[in-house]
């Protein structure tokens, strides 16, 4: 039987460590042996990287660690994880849910959103990244069209702020609410701010919007 707190504290260490390969071949020394892909993926995975962004909330670690770790679990669920459960059944098993995102309209920054769509990956989620600049109804369009659960914001400034608030009130009012969650982020964006327009949640940090999107699942799914 496998010992997923010691497995979560070995992947913890492989990740901050000094060698960038040494995660991807622990972990498939791991699932050839007793450990099972789907249960690495769920008890041991999931975990690490829940550990990782703790780390990262406390100041334990900092942004080029977390973005390295990022990389390197990216890397096992692409070159372990993901190969296996295709030839399993043809399909990853690994999706938490489907998420578009975006950065809003008159918004060309994409440093914010680019770790979010990283972190996100890296924890399950089916991610489709439109870039920057991009007009509420593409949005809305591009999420309804590839049925999305969740629509991701991000805004680096206050003037592009508006084109959220009109994301979220061209969804509702084309009946689109329960089709998918609309979560922000970004600088500007508060709690408040979040509550005032309508949408669904707020991440204040990449880490921070990995939790709410698997909190708007499992609110999808009640």
């Amino acid at each position: 039987m496998a010992n997923y707190e010691t497995l979560i504290d070995e992947m913890v260490e492989l990740l901050l460590g000094d060698d960038p390969d040494a995660p991807v071949a622990w972990a498939k020394e791991v699932v050839a042996g007793d450990t099972e892909a789907i249960d690495f993926f769920n008890e041991v995975f999931t975990p690490a990287m829940a550990a990782i962004g703790d780390k990262f909330g406390r100041l334990d670690i900092f942004l080029p660690e977390l973005i390295d770790s990022a990389e390197r679990a990216q890397a096992i669920s692409n070159d372990v994880l993901a190969p296996i459960f295709e030839a399993e059944d043809g399909d990853t098993q690994m999706s938490r849910g489907k998420i578009v995102l975006c950065t809003v309209q008159g918004d060309l920054h994409d440093i914010g959103k680019n770790m979010v769509s990283l972190m996100l990956q890296v924890n399950g989620f089916e991610v489709i990244d439109m870039g920057i600049n991009v007009p509420p109804r593409e949005a809305l369009n591009r999420a309804k069209e590839v049925e999305a659960d969740i629509l991701g914001l991000s805004a680096l400034m206050t003037t592009s702020q508006p084109y959220m608030k009109e994301c979220v009130e061209l969804r509702d009012g084309f009946g689109l609410k329960e089709n998918f969650s609309i979560i922000v982020g970004g600088a500007p964006i508060t709690a408040e701010y979040t509550a005032q327009i309508g949408a669904d949640a707020f991440g204040k940090s990449a880490v921070e919007a990995v939790e709410k999107c698997m909190l708007l699942m499992e609110q999808r799914a009640s």
